[in-house]
């Protein structure tokens, strides 16, 4: 796969540490694009931070997330409107992984130590799930990041998880066994998130994102992949996956919680 790659002049040497907001990402981004190291592929183009990596690292992490653009395309059914391609941002200064706007943020420590959870936030560009309750789009993006590269190539981010979707259930039920994993349950299947995921992310993100991961993957076994996608837009989420699946997500709650039950 050719990528083109253009080094610019001037250093990345802000030094500033950005807050996760969309005004933080605005000026880090053109901070980047003015500043950084560009790469451009077939359908993205990534900024890196000037003097962290080398070229073939660079070059090798952009074809890696092009290549998975394109596999999470396929599995999902999925094709973008926009002719524009995804943008990926990666600095020192981004603190956590996030997508905003058509683009993506990504520490540069993780880049280098393929921890990077670039397939996960790859996936909430391609299925935005607007409208979608944070348990099923956190738990669409794990999952759908665990298949990928188990079945077709890149290195699984592992936001929560250990061992992607072949122990999430494990690690469910794990969490559904102390105190920290109970207390969010209730906001599993449900619309509505936990208290303190934003702030908590060791107590209260982590028990959240791999139940969503888990009942995600319990619903893809039983009612097939491309019967959710009408989710991924749909402005009445409940109602869609109801017509979609058969049941409602309180329904599929219950069916998931008595297999792992099992």
């Amino acid at each position: 796969m050719n990528s083109k790659i253009t080094v610019c002049a001037a250093l990345f040497v802000s030094g500033v540490m950005y807050a996760q907001d969309w005004m933080s990402d605005r000026r880090m981004a053109a901070d980047l694009m003015a500043n950084g190291t560009s790469i451009d592929t077939d359908r993205a183009t990534l900024w890196f931070e000037n003097g962290q990596l080398t070229s073939d690292e660079m070059k090798n992490f952009a074809d890696l997330v092009n290549q998975g653009i394109q596999d999470i395309e396929a599995y999902l059914g999925v094709t973008r409107t926009s002719t524009r391609k995804i943008r990926y941002f990666i600095c020192t200064q981004v603190e956590i992984s996030h997508s905003r706007f058509q683009s993506i943020y990504l520490p540069l420590s993780k880049v280098q130590n393929r921890t990077a959870p670039y397939l996960h936030e790859t996936t909430h560009i391609l299925a935005p799930c607007d409208r979608c309750p944070m348990w099923f789009s956190e738990g669409l993006a794990s999952f759908v990041q665990s298949y990928v590269s188990e079945h077709t190539g890149g290195y699984d981010g592992q936001i929560f998880s250990r061992r992607g979707n072949q122990g999430i259930d494990q690690d469910a039920r794990r969490w559904m066994s102390n105190d920290r994993g109970r207390a969010v349950v209730s906001f599993v299947g449900t619309n509505g998130e936990p208290p303190g995921i934003d702030d908590d992310r060791r107590n209260v993100a982590a028990p959240f994102y791999v139940m969503g991961q888990s009942l995600v993957k319990f619903i893809i076994e039983h009612a097939a992949p491309e019967k959710l996608r009408p989710c991924y837009t749909t402005r009445d989420f409940d109602s869609e996956l109801e017509q979609a699946t058969g049941k409602t997500g309180a329904e599929w709650k219950d069916l998931w919680l008595a297999q792992l039950a099992r």
